[in-house]
């Protein structure tokens, strides 16, 4: 189940990525250059306890960054910056959130 849960979300989160940043993550993939989308979405999800809107691929300072934008149960949307190679994430962007992770909406 858990399975079938990944691929949906990244099935749905394929059409948010430009063209460029899809053949640029797949081929980053390929070289063993960063982990799998699909391994670091449930996490990300989980932990700011959020729904995917939106990715992006980048390479920053010569380090590959994905950029996820989240909506949170209460609808605040942040965006969450993982160091694709480690899965490390390296910072929340709005206003409220802390860099170390979410004021959780109990």
């Amino acid at each position: 189940m858990k399975h079938a849960v990944i691929l949906l979300l990244c099935v749905l989160a394929g059409p948010l990525w430009a063209a460029e940043d899809h053949d640029a993550a797949r081929d980053a993939v390929r070289r063993n250059q960063v982990i799998p989308l699909s391994d670091i979405i449930p996490d990300v999800l989980q932990r700011f306890d959020a729904r995917l809107l939106e990715v992006e691929f980048e390479r920053e300072d010569g380090q590959f960054i994905y950029e996820l934008e989240l909506i949170t149960g209460s609808g605040r949307m942040i965006e969450v910056m993982v160091d694709a190679a480690s899965g490390e994430i390296l910072g929340v962007d709005q206003e409220g959130w802390q860099a170390n992770g979410p004021e959780r909406d109990d």
